[in-house]
C-alpha cells in the first residue's frame, strides 16, 4: 500500500511539475506574443510618422511652390512707365492723375497726353509704347500661359491719335495694337499706328521689321506690312499694303 502512494505521488509530482512546465511555456509564448506585438505596434507607429512626415514636408514644398508660382506670376503683369514728358494722366478706376516717372502697375490702365505731352511704357517682354501728344490710350493687363508663367499676348488700345510700337527681340508676336476695329500685330522692328477718332479713319506705317493687320470683323484675312509700306483703314475695312515716306513720320 505504501508504495502505491508512493507511485502515487510520483505521478502527481510528474504531473505537477510538466502542468508547471506547460504554464511557463505558455506564459513564454505569451510574452514573445505581446513583444511581437508590440514591436509591430512601434514598428508601425514610426512608419505612419515617416509617412505623415514626408506628407507633411510634400505639403510644405507644395504650398511654397505654389506661393512662389503665384508671386512671379504676379510679377509678370507689372508694367513700368519708361519715359513721361510734359502733362500726361492716367487713371485705372477712377479720376485722372498726372503721371510721374517709374510709375508702376500691374493691371488695365488707361494714359491720354495732353498737348506737348508724350509718354513711354515698357512692357513685360520690353516691347515699348509710345504715345504722342494729344494721344489716349488703354494698356491691358498682360495674358499668360494657362500653365506657365510666360507672357502669351500684350495687348494695348489706342482712343485716339498717335502711338509707336518698337518690337524687342523677346516680344516678337506678342504685342497687338487694338484700335478703330483693327489689330495690328508687331512681329518684329518698329511701327506707328495713326487714329483719327472724328473720322473713325486711321494708318499702320511700318519703318521696319513685319506687322500684320486684321480687321475684327474678319480675323481671316490677314495683312502683312513690312518696312517702308503702310495700310489705311476706314470703318472697319482694310485697305491694300502702299508704299509709305517713313521720313516724314517722326519716329524718336
Amino acid at each position: 500500500m505504501a508504495k502505491q502512494w508512493h507511485q502515487l505521488e510520483k505521478l502527481d509530482h510528474k504531473s505537477l511539475k510538466k502542468l508547471q512546465q506547460d504554464r511557463e511555456k505558455q506564459a513564454l509564448l505569451q510574452k514573445q506574443e505581446a513583444d511581437k506585438k508590440r514591436m509591430y505596434i512601434i514598428a508601425a507607429s514610426v512608419v505612419v510618422a515617416i509617412v505623415c512626415g514626408l506628407v507633411f514636408l510634400s505639403i510644405l514644398r507644395n504650398r511654397a511652390a505654389e506661393k512662389a508660382y503665384k508671386e512671379e506670376r504676379d510679377k509678370m503683369y507689372a508694367v513700368s512707365v519708361a519715359e513721361v514728358k510734359g502733362p500726361v494722366l492716367g487713371r485705372s478706376i477712377g479720376d485722372w492723375e498726372k503721371i510721374a516717372p517709374n510709375f508702376t502697375f500691374n493691371d488695365e490702365y488707361t494714359f491720354k497726353a495732353d498737348k506737348g505731352g508724350q509718354l513711354s511704357v515698357k512692357l513685360q517682354l520690353d516691347n515699348v509704347v509710345k504715345l504722342a501728344s494729344m494721344s489716349e490710350m488703354t494698356v491691358m493687363k498682360a495674358t499668360l500661359h494657362e500653365k506657365e508663367n510666360r507672357v502669351v499676348r500684350e495687348s494695348v488700345k489706342l482712343s485716339r491719335g498717335e502711338l509707336t510700337a518698337a518690337i524687342s527681340l523677346d516680344g516678337r508676336d506678342l504685342l497687338e495694337i487694338e484700335c478703330g476695329g483693327i489689330v495690328a500685330k508687331g512681329a518684329s522692328g518698329l511701327f506707328k499706328v495713326l487714329y483719327n477718332q472724328a473720322k473713325g479713319t486711321g494708318e499702320v506705317v511700318v519703318k521696319n521689321g513685319l506687322v500684320e493687320v486684321y480687321s475684327k470683323k474678319s480675323a481671316s484675312r490677314r495683312v502683312k506690312v513690312s518696312g517702308f509700306y503702310k495700310i489705311v483703314f476706314d470703318a472697319n475695312q482694310l485697305g491694300n499694303p502702299t508704299q509709305a515716306s517713313v521720313i516724314q513720320y517722326d519716329w524718336r
